[in-house]
């Protein structure tokens, strides 16, 4: 028997996968929900929102905890994921049908589709240009094209809860750590999930200024007149100053 067929080495791949899926997880769960955190404090406005961003910045944008804690997690992460799913369609496998794996792979595919597009907007940003969007920056996508980005940023920070919090619950026990007793049961997910939901959706009202007046700043931030700049919008935003 080949060592491709072998069903023992075969299992052995298949259990050390599921830990570097686990791990890489793990990790890349603990700045997706600080992430979302800030977004929840949206609610309480522009200020709020840009000293907890600086703060949770300095630590996860510092360039090794960025590259080992944020990026080099999310594309192992990525990578065995959809390298085990294709294990099991080659095999002619069924995933697990419960509740809770069946969101895990809807809320999956969901970040998938969105979240290179939203690191290239956000991080190549500032990486290329100097600039982040912040506060007023987000908030100028919801004054440029609020028909779009409004169900797109909540349905993305939605489904990256329950993504983080369940996935984070699944993946503790398989790295060895037993995690928070609170969240082992399903049902304790979805109550955390709910909460946080109610949360997320209040502090998108504060981005789309239920709460606060939130225009004039957002057409005159520095994300909205590089996007004008660049041609990706074509919304207002405040006019650049010439070069002296």
């Amino acid at each position: 028997m080949s060592h491709a067929t072998d069903p023992s080495r075969d299992a052995a791949r298949e259990r050390a996968l599921i830990r570097v899926q686990a791990a890489s997880g793990a990790l890349f769960a603990l700045f997706l929900l600080a992430h979302l955190a800030n977004q929840m404090f949206a609610a309480a406005g522009p200020e709020v929102y840009d000293e907890l961003q600086g703060q949770l910045r300095a630590a996860y944008q510092a360039p090794l905890v960025e590259l080992a804690c944020v990026l080099g997690p999310l594309v192992v992460h990525v990578v065995v994921s959809v390298w085990r799913m294709a294990r099991r369609r080659r095999r002619g496998q069924k995933p697990a049908g419960n509740p809770r794996a069946r969101w895990q792979r809807i809320t999956a595919i969901v970040l998938l589709v969105f979240v290179f597009g939203h690191t290239l907007a956000t991080r190549g940003a500032s990486l290329v240009y100097g600039v982040y969007p912040g506060f007023d920056g987000v908030a100028y996508t919801l004054v440029w094209a609020f028909a779009y980005f409004f169900p797109y940023y909540l349905l993305f920070s939605l489904a990256g809860l329950y993504h983080g919090l369940n996935g984070l619950a699944l993946a503790l026990p398989r790295i060895g750590l037993r995690g928070p007793a609170a969240l082992r049961s399903g049902r304790a997910v979805a109550g955390a999930w709910l909460a946080g939901a109610v949360a997320l959706t209040l502090g998108m009202a504060g981005l789309a200024g239920a709460f606060h007046d939130v225009r004039e700043r957002a057409v005159a931030s520095p994300y909205a007149r590089l996007l004008v700049d660049l041609g990706v919008s074509s919304g207002p935003a405040a006019p650049s100053q010439p070069a002296r």
